[in-house]
């Protein structure tokens, strides 16, 4: 087991903020994450599991603990009539996997192509995107749970999956080990988003799992920042969603406003009202800005700390409530997520 010291976690976030972390082990497999645990515990330190830190601001004043980074590899399939299962470790990168899902002719997560971070994270966060999300073809989840030593398999219908949310964002003795898709032989092309609709009357190619996820990969190049040159962890924040009432009062103000029909109401692009409300497309405040070609996507400066990201992002929802009567939630979590 390899064990590092004293490690600035601004070197293992995509938002390059953060202080430092005690210890820092990379599990590759159950008997390491095992090993992580019992060093923790030996310790008297809490634990935090991350994986490609894409999703978290690392607070200024570092962890006190021991971080766990996931790197389990591998993919694995079980054939079925119409489905294959693929069964990847944690640590595979989430865009490795659509690809590999791709190049088998497999359907399901074609739409999630180019989203940063690990496959298992993805679980944790539900992640979506382009009218797809991973609640949609998980099977089960592999987690090793801290506080009995047992490994549990946990059933899509156990996972709380909710918008942007799961059980394992509340639950961090929950370690996850592996994490089973189920994806279909079948062809199911969901291209109804706008951008992918606008590819389609283009006539661009769309007929495969993998043009499909190229197309997605496109569009998202246009929309974030460059993750090797920039500090960002992508969309910040969540969509809205609103009851219709308040849709159309906000219809009746400001014009048409884009939604989108879902449990409990209607989902607004937080994006729209931060661009075409607010008018903060590349608003910027000392070393932290919104992207300019994607409001929703906050950048971090090469010097930014935690404290300036935490309060611009305050300052930004504080503006979206003032102006609309709206109260957006954060993507991105607070590291560390202790046990």
């Amino acid at each position: 087991m390899s064990i590092r010291e004293n490690v600035p976690l601004r070197d293992l976030t995509t938002l390059r903020a953060g202080g430092t972390a005690r210890y820092v082990i990379d599990c590759v497999d159950e008997a390491s994450v095992r090993e992580a645990l019992s060093f923790a515990q030996e310790k008297h330190l809490p634990f935090a599991v991350l994986g490609q830190g894409s999703n978290v601001l690392a607070s200024d004043s570092g962890f006190k603990g021991v971080v766990l980074r996931m790197q389990i590899q591998g993919i694995t399939s079980e054939e079925g009539d119409d489905h294959v299962t693929l069964i990847a470790g944690s640590g595979v990168s989430w865009d490795a996997l659509v690809t590999e899902a791709a190049q088998l002719g497999l359907w399901g997560i074609e739409n999630l192509a180019g989203i940063p971070g690990t496959v298992g994270a993805a679980p944790v966060q539900n992640i979506g995107a382009y009218g797809a999300e991973i609640k949609e073809t998980v099977a089960w989840v592999e987690v090793l749970n801290s506080e009995t030593g047992d490994i549990e398999h946990i059933q899509n219908a156990d996972c709380g999956f909710g918008y942007r949310d799961s059980r394992f964002k509340h639950e961090p003795w929950l370690v996850i080990l592996k994490v089973a898709f189920t994806l279909s032989k079948i062809a199911a092309p969901r291209i109804g988003y706008s951008d992918l609709a606008a590819c389609k009357e283009r006539g661009e190619d769309l007929s495969s799992p993998a043009a499909i996820g190229e197309a997605v990969r496109t569009v998202r190049s246009k929309k974030f920042p460059d993750l090797a040159v920039s500090g960002t962890a992508g969309s910040f924040f969540k969509n809205p969603i609103v009851p219709s009432e308040k849709h159309a009062e906000l219809a009746k103000r400001y014009g048409a406003v884009p939604s989108f029909p879902v449990e409990g109401g209607v989902k607004i692009p937080l994006a729209f009202i931060l661009d075409r409300v607010l008018g903060l497309k590349g608003f910027a405040e000392g070393n932290v800005s919104l992207f300019g070609n994607q409001p929703l996507v906050l950048v971090a400066g090469e010097n930014a700390t935690a404290k300036e990201i935490d309060l611009f992002a305050t300052a930004i929802a504080n503006k979206v409530y003032e102006e609309t009567g709206i109260k957006i939630e954060r993507e991105v979590r607070h590291f560390p997520i202790q046990s």
